[in-house]
């Protein structure tokens, strides 16, 4: 299961103080089995608004449960400062719970491509769409498939990432119209590892 945040920024904070807190590469619970997969921002504004998304790989919702324990416990509230500081320097404007229908995982490098899409299908028709179109471009890897858990989360409902070198070999994905099928691409962005976006 994944937990993603949807991240905006207030432009009158600057850039490099942003960076600094919205980064949440290490752990915030000493021993946390959730584990930070994706931390990207639109890069050249291509996308939608929130401008920056976190995925969050947890063992189940249960971890909800824990998660809003240990916000509420006495060490966090007495010690918690970087957390404190992050959650008044960064907006999560929304954020939403997935079930994967795919996960082979990505990198820091490259272009990353985020499709938010709509879908009324099995969970088999969905991730076997997406395997079709992978194997229509060489060059692209898909990284996620994850499907919204019923109404936690926001709309467009679903959302799959793809990574490509750089711009030049996204182009002709980018130029192709998407099959027809159980699948609706609502909205698309590109996207860097947080700290290499160009705003």
């Amino acid at each position: 299961m994944y937990y993603v945040e949807l991240i905006a920024r207030d432009r009158v904070m600057p850039i490099e103080i942003f960076r600094q807190f919205a980064d949440q590469s290490s752990s915030w619970v000493e021993g946390a089995v959730d584990r930070m997969v994706l931390q990207l921002g639109r890069t050249m504004r291509l996308g939608p608004h929130p401008s920056y998304l976190a995925l969050w790989r947890i063992p189940d919702i249960g971890r909800l449960d824990a998660w809003e324990e240990y916000f509420s416990s006495a060490p966090y509230l007495a010690g918690g400062r970087r957390s404190h500081a992050m959650h008044r320097a960064i907006d999560i404007a929304s954020a939403g719970l997935y079930d994967a229908l795919h996960e082979d995982g990505t990198t820091r490098e490259g272009l990353h491509y985020v499709e938010f899409f709509a879908a009324d299908a099995a969970d088999g028709a969905i991730a076997d769409w997406f395997w079709a179109r992978r194997t229509r471009y060489p060059e692209a890897k898909l990284g996620y498939v994850l499907r919204r858990v019923g109404l936690l989360g926001p709309d467009p409902a679903h959302l799959a990432v793809w990574t490509f070198a750089d711009y030049a070999a996204s182009e002709p994905f980018a130029r192709d119209a998407p099959p027809p099928g159980p699948v609706a691409i609502r909205e698309a962005g590109a996207y860097r590892w947080l700290g290499q976006e160009i705003l």
